[in-house]
């Protein structure tokens, strides 16, 4: 591949994957701000980027590629995706053996709370990513500074 590809699809895969990861969290904030004023309560589903996983995953996956072409933030995209995935898989797998996932033990109680706090981990970690894909775009777009000549 010549630098020339590489340079395009570095540029692609990045917007895309911040696209990606952008795309549920704006949902959720559009969703609660309409949701709210048509019922005139206070309505927001925090669930949603969980239940957006596939396009959140695609979006880190897309992320993790561009940064192994531009090393760049490679072990915060790492690190951070393998954080969020075990955070959201024990939370899951908690609501499934607790029993909350099906309706037998009630909404309330250790279980409750530690399922709640991992899926509320997993969402400031998609949005701390998705902050830094920013800042990633922004370096892949940086023009290069040429070396000005000393007098």
């Amino acid at each position: 591949m010549n630098p020339k590809q590489k340079n395009a699809l570095t540029k692609i895969f990045a917007i895309s994957g911040t696209v990606m990861l952008w795309a549920p969290i704006l949902f959720m904030f559009l969703t609660a701000i309409f949701g709210s004023i048509a019922r005139k309560a206070l309505l927001f589903d925090y669930l949603m980027l969980a239940e957006m996983f596939p396009i959140v995953a695609l979006g880190l996956v897309l992320l993790i590629f561009t940064t192994l072409l531009t090393r760049t933030f490679r072990k915060w995209f790492g690190w951070g995706s393998v954080a969020a995935l075990v955070t959201l898989v024990a939370g899951n797998m908690i609501a499934v053996a607790s029993g909350l996932a099906s309706g037998t033990t009630s909404e309330s109680g250790p279980y409750f709370a530690v399922v709640i706090t991992s899926i509320i981990i997993f969402n400031i970690l998609v949005v701390a990513l998705a902050i830094l894909a920013i800042v990633l775009v922004r370096r892949i777009f940086q023009k290069k500074q040429e070396p000005t000549p000393e007098a």
